[in-house]
């Protein structure tokens, strides 16, 4: 009786000390969904509010590493112009871990496609998220 004392006290324990996780990962999600929507909207400056404003956040892509909320706006506007070169944004969020106790951290893997009427790119993204402000924000980017 005491074994199963012992486990009911257990999974009490690991139920409790990870409240926060299915939230913070449900905001992650949010995070996206806002972004996608976002996109979709062709609203590139409502997209970018998913980054860490800040100079020493990293978007990771095919030309290499750059640094920086305001260098990966003014990319995001060079190679999408208009709505048409936007097109529709999909995610598909294959995992969202948690990479503290305190939830302050999170990783995202994922894919994403764009519909146009001329192409459908398509490729994957691996992406830190960071509890800035009491909302999590991407502080890097590595889309490919």
């Amino acid at each position: 009786m005491n074994r199963y004392l012992f486990l009911g006290f257990l999974v009490c324990f690991w139920a409790c000390s990870n409240d926060k996780n299915p939230q913070t990962a449900n905001d992650i999600r949010e995070l996206l969904i806002m972004q996608q929507q976002a996109w979709n909207d062709g609203n590139i400056e409502k997209f970018m509010e998913g980054y860490h404003h800040d100079s020493g956040m990293q978007f990771i892509g095919a030309k290499g590493v750059r640094y920086g909320w305001l260098a990966t706006l003014n990319a995001y506007k060079n190679h999408y112009p208009d709505k048409a070169a936007m097109g529709q944004l999909y995610f598909d969020i294959d995992t969202i871990e948690l990479l503290d106790k305190a939830a302050e951290i999170g990783h995202v893997n994922g894919r994403w496609k764009l519909i146009r009427a001329k192409d459908t790119p398509a490729g994957h993204f691996s992406l830190i998220t960071r509890r800035i402000s009491g909302k999590h924000k991407i502080i890097i980017d590595h889309t490919w």
